[in-house]
């Protein structure tokens, strides 16, 4: 008799799992890769916020411009001095002021007219009757890098007022002290630096009007609004959103002895330090890496190095300095 052998199947090995080594090699890899790529999508994430801030001035620059085309003149920058506390006597006097900020002129030239129509112009900016107009945000005076969160900050002159909406963005008033940088002469304080306020473009409703032709140093080079995100008076209704600059581009000065120029010796681009009272509220600056971006009387944008000199960066904001000023320098 035969006897046949029936083949049975082979069943198939099981197969085999990962080792404790290779599963911690694995997350290893995962975590360098992140490392590696997590710089670069925070870079790619600040260049696209930086190019929306260039767009925003942009956007600025065209309506000082058109305004300029429409009225033969650029606005003024607001009303210069300290707002007066109202009483009962004077406030017939103070709330017929008429209202008057760059940030309130140009927005029929900013697709804003419906807002601008909004604001009552026979009251005072802080007055009841505008305080619904003067809290509406506006994307094109803020910046995506600014890491202040709130949409609204007090009145400069008084803490305690009610929060209106804020502007990244300030008018350019002139220099003080960028020429005779460092401080060689200049005195020991920013009050005692000499005062080259009045040279730029957007100054004090009680100061002459600015136009195309007073700008004898050319529109293309002559700033008319940079970014200032920390400046106290960083409203766009409010009436003294302008600055004169007396340090380089993102300096921090505070009120630790010394000169005007090493008062308050921090690293660039730091958050400000209010223990130590560092900021530039009084200055261009911004939360960009290595400089601030700047709105021009020819409508343009442009972005301006924080190493560019004092002497370029004086410049640029007079309006009639004789200075030649080319790309390169900015």
């Amino acid at each position: 008799m035969i006897t046949r052998r029936v083949a049975r199947p082979r069943r198939p090995a099981s197969a085999a799992g990962f080792t404790l080594i290779e599963l911690l090699v694995v997350l290893a890899i995962i975590g360098v890769l992140i490392a590696l790529l997590l710089p670069a999508v925070q870079t790619a994430r600040e260049a696209a916020r930086r190019i929306q801030c260039m767009n925003n001035l942009k956007q600025i620059a065209l309506g000082f411009h058109n305004y300029q085309a429409a009225y033969g003149a650029f606005p003024a920058g607001g009303y210069g001095g300290s707002l007066p506390t109202l009483t009962v006597a004077n406030a017939p006097t103070i709330r017929a002021r008429r209202i008057s900020s760059w940030g309130q002129a140009i927005l029929p030239f900013a697709e804003q007219p419906t807002l601008y129509n909004a604001i009552n112009q026979g009251y005072w900016y802080i007055s009841p009757e505008n305080l619904t107009a003067g809290q509406v945000s506006l994307s094109v005076f803020l910046c995506p890098s600014n890491r202040v969160t709130s949409l609204t900050r007090p009145n400069g002159d008084n803490a305690s007022s009610p929060g209106f909406a804020r502007n990244d963005y300030s008018g350019n008033y002139g220099e003080r002290a960028l020429r005779c940088y460092p401080a060689t002469g200049c005195g020991n304080s920013y009050e005692d630096a000499p005062n080259g306020g009045g040279r730029g473009v957007t100054l004090t409703s009680f100061e002459p009007i600015n136009s195309i032709a007073t700008l004898t140093d050319g529109t293309a080079y002559t700033v008319v609004v940079g970014e200032a995100p920390e400046a106290i008076h960083g409203l766009w209704i409010g009436h003294k959103n302008f600055l004169d600059q007396s340090a380089p581009i993102n300096a921090r000065y505070g009120t630790v002895p010394g000169t005007v120029w090493d008062s308050c010796q921090v690293p660039k681009g730091s958050p400000k330090i209010g223990e130590l009272g560092c900021d530039f509220g009084q200055e261009f600056g911004s939360y960009h890496t290595g400089g601030a971006a700047f709105a021009f009387a020819d409508g343009s944008s442009r972005f301006v190095r924080e190493t560019a000199t004092p002497k370029v960066l004086a410049a640029i904001l007079s309006r009639r300095g004789g200075e030649i000023v080319g790309a390169d320098d900015l």
